[in-house]
Parts: structure tokens; sequence; C-alpha cells
């Protein structure tokens, strides 16, 4: 009888935190052999590892102990058939880049001398915003004149930064400007911010805001200009636009405070800063919570800065001058709590700033779900492996959550990829496979078309909270955008199809007839499941032979894809794509299924082309019966030109 491991979860992964910030992540080592699994020694082994320190537990009841660096050899830890270890990791950010380790188990399991690895990513390697000047005075500007001032913003980080939107809030007698055009109507110049050709903004690269004043009448002018971004501890960085005002003004960062889920009798405090943003000292004179503010609310008095307090006016080049202090939220029942802080100053236009307090009171501190990777880039009909192993349980057992679940929110029409745990096939993933195990953080995803999915991750504790009730829960946005020069793809339902999840459906094949070719079925001119991979074009040359990515018997997706395609010109035909109804009988039952309907997308250069809604079509076209053939669409080359032939045979032509 031997002892056996099974790591819940496998990896250990760290996103990036600030330097005064901690991170814990939980492991089950369980025992699943047959025998008592008896541990001697656990070894960090993490470049640079200071900042990183292990705990266990034997059971969930038990005190934490430190781990790294005690010698146990002389008392092995011993976990008993079905029982596990719980490994804990806490982690300082040290200030290093990105690192890879483990954490190392001498045990007695037969494989690998007994030694179990738990590999260990400390992603320190994300983006980081840094803008330049956080407060723009433009001084005296008559009605009728422009000015022009500009904020840079620098990546300072070690991936690439993605901006989502830029907002502006206030006085709209400010613009802003990239490249002489404005990001609010075409947000698509910040996908390439740098002109590198790649998504987002390099490491070390800037983005240029050039913000464009032009006041119509006389008078004080104020707005915000509120950037968005996937830096991970900064995603909303806000720049202050001042213009004839030679005032104090107010900040504040936080611009309100949300306590997304404080358990009942529980008090969490949060910090906010006061900022000066004006050519003038501000003065803060008083600072209270309105008399219609709920009780849980209280200022943290001990933070409080003693009152007169003055800040010197905001300088250009230099950050804002700022106090801080907290305010505290112990709420009493399970309900949503709403409060207004006020901070009276000379403020010029804002004497009484007001800053919005919500609290929700929970029974138990809520779930936070964490994706790995919050976006992705990819092309249709990959793999991904959806991860939120970061995510915790603040106030569980052993802070881990008792249920991961990965919902699809939306995806391109006609999709069908759900999350499975795995697939029974690898190399056909549209064949289904295991449905998603609740118990493990991962999930794989097939992306079956192309556009965009969006995923949320919901945990749950073990006392049955979830982060959606928390609204805690994490997006994961999937971006599918095919690569190759002509791509086709086919899906299609069959409404008299009692189970469209099984394989037993109706079947529809997907045809790419070359242009020296007008005979479908016919080899090598016609690339279908019976030709899958022809030598088109130069002998032997792959680049111009077509491929049918995935062949697939119910429902879809199939692809069939040309990297370079030939001059039609020089030919003198057109590419064609068709569609063969091949077979309408449940392979279960023996019964005829009836119609289908048949979605066909054409992508040129990774970019929709055509599909069946144009001309008034309806988007899909109905496959009456089996045999019947739909020549669906022309293809010229090197104009990309895509146009409908809608012929419909009711036996192979």
């Amino acid at each position: 009888m031997l002892a056996s491991v099974q790591l819940v979860p496998e990896t250990l992964v760290f996103a990036q935190i600030g330097p005064d910030e901690t991170a814990t992540r939980a492991v089950q080592v369980r025992n699943v052999g047959a025998a008592d699994l008896l541990i001697a020694e656990v070894a960090l082994d993490v470049p640079d590892a200071a900042g990183l320190t292990v705990f266990y537990r034997l059971s969930d009841a038990a005190a934490p102990q430190r781990a790294d660096g005690v010698d146990l050899r002389s008392d092995p830890l011993r976990v008993p058939p079905g029982g596990a270890l719980f490994l804990t990791v806490e982690y300082a950010a040290q200030g290093a880049g990105a690192r890879q380790g483990e954490i190392r188990l001498e045990t007695n399991v037969a494989e690998d001398g007994g030694i179990v690895r738990i590999p260990v990513s400390l992603s320190e390697a994300g983006p980081a915003t840094e803008v330049a000047p956080t407060t723009v005075d433009f001084g005296r500007v008559p009605a009728g004149d422009v000015a022009t001032r500009s904020v840079t913003i620098t990546n300072i980080g070690q991936a690439p930064l993605t901006f989502n939107q830029v907002l502006l809030n206030g006085s709209q007698d400010f613009t802003p400007l990239i490249d002489g055009r404005d990001p609010r109507r075409q947000p698509e110049l910040l996908l390439d911010p740098d002109g590198d050709g790649a998504r987002g903004l390099a490491p070390g690269a800037t983005m240029v805001v050039d913000l464009r004043y032009a006041p119509l009448i006389e008078g004080p002018d104020r707005a915000e200009l509120a950037v968005f971004s996937d830096d991970p501890s900064r995603p909303e960085v806000i720049v202050l636009l001042l213009a004839n005002s030679a005032g104090a003004c107010i900040a504040t960062e936080p611009g309100a405070l949300e306590f997304r889920g404080s358990p009942i009798d529980q008090t969490d405090a949060w910090p906010l800063t006061i900022h000066s943003c004006g050519a003038v000292p501000l003065v803060i004179e008083q600072i209270f919570l309105s008399d219609d503010s709920d009780a849980a609310f209280e200022l943290d008095i001990d933070s409080l800065p003693e009152l007169p307090a003055e800040l010197p006016a905001a300088t250009v080049d230099g950050p804002p001058a700022g106090i801080g202090m907290r305010v505290a939220f112990t709420p009493t029942e399970a309900r949503v709590f709403n409060g207004t802080l006020i901070i009276q100053s000379n403020a010029i236009g804002e004497p009484s700033k007001l800053i919005d307090l919500l609290g929700r009171g929970v029974e138990n501190e809520c779930p936070q779900a964490v994706s790995v990777q919050a976006e992705y880039d990819v092309v249709p009909l990959d793999v991904i492996t959806l991860d939120g192993s970061p995510s915790i349980d603040p106030d569980g057992p052993d802070r881990w959550p008792l249920e991961y679940e990965w919902l699809v929110v939306s995806s391109p029409d006609g999709s069908t990829s759900v999350p499975y745990e795995n697939f029974f096939n690898n190399q056909q993933p549209a064949d289904g496979g295991d449905r998603d195990d609740l118990v493990t953080p991962t999930a794989q995803l097939f992306v079956d078309l192309a556009g965009t999915y969006v995923l949320e991750l919901r945990v749950r504790d073990n006392l049955g909270l979830s982060s959606h009730d928390c609204e805690t829960s994490a997006t994961v946005v999937i971006n599918a955008q095919p690569d190759q020069a002509i791509q086709a793809i086919l899906t299609w339902t069959t409404p008299g199809d009692p189970d469209a999840s099984d394989q037993n459906g109706a079947d529809l094949d997907l045809h790419l007839l070359h242009p020296n070719s007008d005979a479908w079925f016919s080899a090598p001119s016609d690339c279908y499941f019976e030709n899958a991979n022809p030598d088109w074009g130069q002998l032997e040359n792959p680049a111009d032979d077509p491929v049918l990515d995935v062949d697939d018997v119910s429902g879809g997706p199939e692809s069939i894809r040309l990297d370079l395609p030939e001059s039609t010109d020089q030919l003198g035909a057109p590419y064609l794509v068709g569609v063969h109804a091949r077979s309408q009988i449940d392979r279960e039952t023996g019964l005829d299924l009836g119609p289908s309907l048949a979605t066909l997308r054409i992508y040129i250069d990774g970019e929709l082309a055509w599909d069946f809604t144009e001309d008034g079509h309806p988007g899909s076209r109905e496959m009456r019966a089996a045999g019947h053939f739909w020549d669906a669409a022309a293809i010229e080359w090197p104009s990309r030109r895509v146009t409908t032939r809608n012929q419909y045979f009711e036996q192979r032509p």
C-alpha cells in the first residue's frame, strides 16, 4: 500500500500587489492513496524569496504553524488516507520582478524520489500607470479664445498597459484629444496608442493626451479627466482640469467610499485622502457626517487632522498636497447602509465637498473571486484554460472558496461554448467534455467562433455566500479574431433535435472549392471532411493549401482556413464556399430530425467580411433535407471581395 498525493490547486499564482500590500494563497495536499502520507520537510525554493512565508495545518480547526525552515524529520507530519495537509502561503511584495519557483515537500510517495513540487508564480510584471501632471490649470482664458495643455501617461510597469475608456466629467468647455481626435467618440485611438503594432501601451512608452479649453462665456471652469486601464493597482486615474479660477480647490481619492461586504458587528475602516488642487492654499474647516447618514458609519477620530488644517497650493509638476483620514463601517444587520461625508473648506465653487458612503452588511465576509488573467486575445478554435485559483475566502476555514463556478455571460451569435473540466478529446474540443467540477478553480473553454466572449467567475464559501451576492465576482473578456487571410466558419441548429448537446444530431459539412474547378466533392479541388488538407497552388507549399481545422457532426463549428490564397484574377474564377446537408438522421434513434438552420460566416484578414444577413436574408439558410446543397458565396482575391451566390440544390450539384 502506498500514499499518493493530489494538489488542489496544482499551482499557486500571486498577481501583482503594491509594496505595502500582502496576499495569501492556500493549497490542499490531499492523500488519495491507501497508506499514511508522511511529510518530512517543507522547503521553499523561489529566487529572492524574502516576503514569502509558508504555514501548515493538519485540520481546518488547527492553528497554523510555520512550515518553511522548520525541521520535521524527527517527527514527520502524518496525513491519513482521505485526509489533507492545509498549506497557506503569505506574500509581501519585495519590489522584484516576476519570479517562478516552487514549494518542495519531502514525502514517502513513490514518484519523483518522494519529492512533491508545488509551482509558485510571483507575477509582479504587470502594467503600472504614471500620469503627469495630475492637475492642469489653464489660468486665465477669455471667452472665445482657445488654449491647449498636455498630459503624459507613461507605462512604468513591465507588461503592456491596456486602456479601456476616457471620460470627461464637468465642464464640456474642455476636450481631450489624441492625435487631434476625441477618444470618447473614437475609442479605437486607445487600442495601440504607441503605434508599435501591438495592443496597449508598451512598458516605458508614453501616450500624450492634449487638452483643449475653449470657453464660450466668462467665469471659472472645472472638470475631471478620467482614464481607465487594466493597471491592477490604479484602474482609474483622475486629472483635475481648472481654468479661470485662482482660488482654492478640493479633491478626494477615492471620490466615494464603498464597503462591499462587511461582516455584521465587525468594523472595517477605509482610507480617504483630501487633496489641494488649486492655485492658493486649501483650508479645511470641518469634517463631519450628514444627519441622515446611517449610524453604522463613523469617523475614525484618531485619523482626523487637527482643524482647521491648511494644505499648500497645488503645483503643476509635483504631486498634489494631501492629508489622510479613515471612515469606519460597522454593520448591525445584513442590508445596505448609506451615508454622506461632508468636508467644508475655502474651495471656490465647492465649499461643501460631499462624499457618498455605501456599505453592505453580510452574515460573514464575502468570498473574493479573482481570475489569473482578466483578458485574452486569441484566434477562433483556441482552447483557453480559465484559472480562478487566486480567489480567496477571507474568513473561511482555510481562506479558499468551497466552489468555483465559471459562467458564459455573453458570446458571439451561434456560439455553443461552455466551460468544461476537461475535453473528451483535446484534438476535437467541439465534441464536448466532462462537466466543470465546481471544486476545482480551473476550467477549459473552446473558443468556437470569432467575436467577444464575457465570462464571470463566481465563488462560494462554506456558508453558501456567493461572490455574486456581494458583487465581488470576477469578469474575464476573451477577444477572438481570426489571423488567416480567409477563414469560413459554419454552425447550425436543428429545431427537431431533442438534445442539441449530444453528438447524434444532424450533420452539415463545410466546403471550399478551388477556382480551377466547378465540381463540388471532387478531389483535390474541393476541401471538406473527406479532403481536409488538399495540395493547392505550388506543390508541397503548405501555405497555399486549405485546412479543415474542425470537423463536427452536430451543430458545429466547422472551419476551413486558407493562409495564402492565389490570385483569382489570374485563375479566372473565384473561390466558392458551400454547405452540404450530409445527414438529418439521429444516429441513436434513427429518427428524421427535419430541417437544419445553417449559419455561415466568412472572415478576411481577421475581419468579418460576409454572413447571410446581407441583402435582407435572415442570417441562416434552411437546409431542408439530407443531400441538399447550398452554394453560398464567392471570394475574389486579392480584391478581398465576397459576394452572395445563394444557390440551393436538392441534390449534389
